[in-house]
């Protein structure tokens, strides 16, 4: 279930000529569009947690009350 560095190379190459993205955004972009979908959201939920949003910290950190 594992996304290979094959996969989403051939993406990148289709995308290399892209208008406004830097390289490093173009590479990111190539490798969550060749993920499956569990893969995505892993990493979506890698992201979030690395930025201290999501679980029972995030709810009591933007709590309103």
């Amino acid at each position: 279930m594992s996304t290979s560095l094959k996969d989403w190379r051939k993406v990148y190459r289709k995308i290399r000529r892209m208008h406004g993205l830097d390289e490093h955004e173009k590479v990111l972009f190539a490798r969550f569009a060749a993920a499956t979908p569990d893969e995505r959201w892993r990493m979506n939920m890698n992201y979030l947690r690395s930025l201290d949003c999501w679980g029972r910290s995030a709810l009591k950190k933007f709590d309103s009350r």
